[in-house]
């Protein structure tokens, strides 16, 4: 057991115990005997965020395809980089996308790339929480089809003996994808029990050539094709229209909100207070460090803030409790987890801050400051399901895992 003392919570002070993974009790005074007391005068808890959509292994390609709408970006700079990888490339690209990911108080994340394997293992050696995909993408070739049905049954047979991690089955898109494929991977994920994924109207354009090309609306063609439900996360969903945001409604669809990448790439700007507005309770994700470039959930945070009240043209667009529930309990919620809310019989899945950062003084409004000022700066402690993952700002192996990187780094970035 661990018993954290005097750490503030809920704008006052208390004592925290954790057994196992979970938070057993908090009270304003324990006297419980515990194998670890952590003296926490100064700091506050809060709980981790959980990444609802990224690209882990694009590491490499940080600062690479600046200035470009979403087309140019993939086909000109990324999808041809990215045939470089290979599976012995991913583990270190991974591992440094988690120890990123920690040092901003990430202990959850949603994942969709290539060669999961590799970020299996970060994700299991680092000891965070994490959706681990298949990502097909067969171009509506029959034969890349077939071969990425055979590869994603294997993926599903494969056993994982560990509950923090999670298989999730991923179609790109609409327009890397066909018809027989996204159907027949949700239909395999409806099989399993586990979750399916997909990029979907993150851009105009890919709603107009979808209206071209099937003559309706993306989700309305993946309604029709019977994608749709609790377990189907939709990343992005910047351009959805009334009927669409009530088929996500109805179907308990979870939809994931990338700002940054979406102004980024000029991709638009999701209409977040009508979603919240209509029932729907997105999750909050960075996309990938190429198109973010960081996979800070604190810097997503401020920028969903600002981007809802842009987009609506209204102050009271993009909450501070609403914004912080979308980097913490919808994503963790979503996807399983009971975690994302500091409350007894949780997973103990948290972050510690030094009140005294100077981003987060004076504290006259907590959570706003963690969404409007702060930065990782102010993490000192990160932990996931009750064990450690950074104490003190201190990450055991950080120089042995920025080594490993900064060479795959070099081989697959050598005459690119």
């Amino acid at each position: 057991m661990i018993l954290l003392q005097r750490v503030f919570l809920n704008n006052k002070i208390c004592d925290i115990l954790i057994k196992g993974n979970r938070i057993e009790k908090i009270s304003d005074k324990i006297d419980i005997p515990a194998g670890e007391v952590i003296d926490c005068a100064g700091k506050a808890i809060l709980p981790s965020f959980c990444n609802a959509h990224t690209h882990t292994t694009m590491m490499f390609l940080r600062g690479i395809g600046e200035d470009k709408n979403l087309f140019d970006w993939l086909d000109q700079d990324i999808f041809p980089r990215e045939a470089k990888l290979k599976p012995e490339h991913i583990y270190p690209l991974s591992r440094y996308a988690l120890l990123e990911m920690v040092k901003t108080g990430t202990t959850c994340f949603a994942d969709m790339h290539f060669h999961s394997s590799g970020t299996l293992k970060a994700a299991q050696d680092m000891g965070l929480r994490a959706l681990i995909p298949y990502l097909g993408m067969d171009l509506s070739d029959d034969k890349n089809t077939e071969h990425s049905v055979q590869q994603a049954v294997q993926f599903l047979e494969m056993p994982i003996d560990n509950p923090r991690i999670k298989k999730v089955l991923c179609c790109h898109s609409i327009y890397t994808c066909s018809q027989k494929l996204i159907k027949t991977f949700s239909d395999l994920a409806k099989k399993y029990g586990i979750y399916f994924q997909i990029h979907v109207s993150e851009t105009q354009k890919e709603v107009d050539d979808c209206i071209k090309k099937f003559g309706c609306r993306p989700v309305e063609l993946l309604y029709k094709w019977g994608v749709m439900g609790p377990k189907t996360h939709f990343a992005h969903a910047v351009h959805l229209d009334d009927g669409e945001i009530e088929l996500v409604k109805r179907t308990g669809t979870v939809l994931a909100h990338c700002p940054t990448s979406n102004l980024k790439l000029g991709s638009g700007q999701m209409p977040l207070q009508k979603y919240l507005d209509a029932g729907i309770k997105p999750g909050l994700g960075t996309d990938s460090v190429s198109s973010n470039n960081s996979l800070s959930m604190i810097s997503e945070m401020k920028l969903a803030a600002l981007s809802a009240k842009n987009q609506a043209d209204s102050v009271l667009a993009g909450k501070v409790g609403d914004i912080f529930g979308m980097a913490t309990k919808n994503g963790f919620n979503a996807f399983g987890f009971n975690a994302g809310e500091i409350k007894e019989a949780n997973l103990a899945d948290f972050i510690m801050v030094d009140m005294d950062n100077q981003f987060l003084l004076p504290n006259n409004n907590f959570k706003s400051n963690m969404i409007y000022a702060a930065d990782s700066s102010c993490i000192t402690d990160v932990f996931c399901d009750g064990k450690p993952l950074m104490r003190n700002k201190i990450i055991p192996h950080e120089s042995e895992i920025v080594s490993g990187f900064k060479k795959v780094c070099a081989v697959l970035m050598a005459n690119s």
